[in-house]
């Protein structure tokens, strides 16, 4: 018998990813632009993905790879992707790479690339041609459009056990060379919707975001009568002083200030996701909370892979007050948004660069507890925390008890979260850190640990692995130490 459609529901006034009818938190890991077209590139990586920790994979799926000629369908390797994830525990997340892929048409057929003069690029304001199909051209949609029932069509004979769970429509859309296509087509439009007269100086971008949006929409609406997949799209985010649209980001991608409009333009898309590739906490958080307003889901589609991307740190940032249903670094074989470097993992040797074993255990000890803190996440009952410069230690005033966090890690990146089930009962989950329990001021007594216990949840019922020792006295408020990657159960004494 087939499973529930996943869906996004609200929960606790925050959106909630729900898989088989659960709870449930995307741990993503996204493979490399072109490691799908092979089994030799592809398949290899699924079994580094689960060891790593992971739940899901987001893997490409190319529109030339599914119809090389009009109307001619091949689905041999998006059956091998559905196989793979099968094989190894993992659910996935398809990217649609069609008209648009980083705003460029390189992953579209031949026969579109081939034939302008039927299916059109965008124009510059000199008449000459980008690299991005126009949004406006309405046999590029026609042919895209097929692609994609044809792909929703073939999932929802063959997909019964709901292994995709959410997807892509098109990848960080735009147009790159122009701030917005300067086409017969498009200039009759622009001027017809008073476009000048409505934004002045922005208007080349909202037309082209209303244009480009507008073409994603009627694509997802069309998709969602064949197969109601969870559907979204990704941005490539410019920086908000100082980037041009057309030059450093696409055109007519929903960008902050332009999400509005974006979100005005996309009804039938369930969230749109940011592509956050900023290795800074600061900036990272920003982005995030603009990502998760006004209702939106945030869902971080992709995110640095390198050394220095925080990745094993931001994951957890995602999850606290932003409230992230999914992280997902890119890719797991290149050190994105780097050139250089080693990757999570080796494409040729398999081996891990260190940042891989980072993210490992950030991965496991949310895995261990996943319904948990999805439950828990848009309540009072989660504390998120993560070690940043110069701190040592961070605290938090739950319900009757204070909470008082002290870093372990040497290399300064302990980081964790703490949900509290009852008055005297908490989950401590992360790595490198030792937690306190103390009651709130004006006493400031410390809280005895009644007992403690090391394990998993599945789904919701916990499962012991082992007691925690506590050697010394309870009474003096001893910490209780996470040095290892995972979740601890912990019971207060009755006040």
């Amino acid at each position: 018998m087939a499973m529930p459609l996943p869906q996004i529901l609200q929960v606790n006034g925050r959106p909630q990813l729900q898989v088989d009818g659960r709870p449930f938190l995307i741990l993503g890991l996204q493979w490399d632009c072109d490691s799908c077209f092979s089994r030799a590139e592809m398949n290899p990586l699924f079994a580094h993905a689960a060891r790593m920790g992971a739940n899901t994979a987001a893997l490409p799926l190319y529109w030339r790879e599914i119809e090389p000629e009009p109307g001619v369908y091949d689905f041999d390797m998006l059956d091998e992707r559905l196989a793979q994830a099968r094989a190894n525990g993992l659910r996935l997340v398809l990217l649609w790479f069609a008209t648009w892929k980083n705003a460029c048409s390189f992953y579209a057929p031949d026969y579109i690339k081939q034939d302008p003069k039927t299916y059109r690029l965008a124009q510059d304001a000199g008449s000459q041609p980008t690299v991005s199909l126009c949004p406006t051209c309405a046999a590029t949609w026609e042919r895209d459009n097929a692609a994609l029932q044809a792909v929703m069509a073939h999932l929802a004979e063959y997909d019964a056990e709901r292994t995709v769970i959410l997807f892509q429509v098109e990848n960080e859309p735009g147009i790159l060379g122009s701030d917005r296509c300067y086409c017969d087509a498009c200039n009759q439009e622009f001027t017809a919707g008073g476009w000048a007269e409505r934004y002045g100086d922005e208007a080349a971008e909202a037309f082209s975001v209303a244009s480009v949006m507008g073409y994603i929409d009627r694509l997802a609406q069309q998709a969602r009568t064949v197969y109601p997949l969870p559907l979204y799209t990704n941005v490539w985010m410019g920086a908000a002083v100082g980037h041009m649209p057309g030059r450093e980001y696409p055109s007519g991608g929903a960008v902050g200030r332009m999400l509005a409009l974006a979100k005005e333009h996309t009804p039938h898309l369930d969230l749109i996701a940011p592509d956050i590739y900023t290795h800074g906490y600061r900036e990272f958080r920003r982005a995030c909370l603009r990502y998760q307003a006004d209702g939106n889901p945030l869902y971080v589609a992709e995110a640095s892979s390198s050394l220095t991307g925080r990745a094993e740190r931001n994951v957890f940032s995602a999850r606290g007050e932003p409230g992230a249903i999914g992280f997902d670094p890119g890719a797991i074989d290149r050190p994105c948004p780097e050139t250089t470097g080693h990757p999570l993992v080796d494409p040729v040797g398999g081996e891990w660069g260190v940042q891989a074993y980072w993210l490992r255990d950030s991965y496991v000890s949310i895995g261990a507890a996943l319904e948990i803190i999805a439950a828990a996440q848009g309540t009072e009952r989660l504390f998120t925390f993560v070690q940043e410069p110069g701190e040592t230690r961070a605290a938090w005033a739950a319900d009757g008890c204070d909470v008082l966090i002290n870093y372990l890690d040497r290399e300064g990146s302990g980081r964790g979260m703490v949900v509290q089930l009852s008055a005297d009962e908490f989950l401590c989950i992360g790595v490198s850190y030792s937690v306190q329990f103390r009651q709130p001021r004006p006493s400031g007594r410390p809280r005895a640990i009644e007992r403690a216990e090391w394990g998993r949840y599945e789904q919701d019922r916990w499962v012991v692995q082992h007691p925690m020792r506590r050697e010394r006295p309870e009474s003096l408020g001893w910490p209780l130490s996470l040095q290892e990657p995972g979740v601890a159960r912990v019971f207060l004494a009755p006040r």
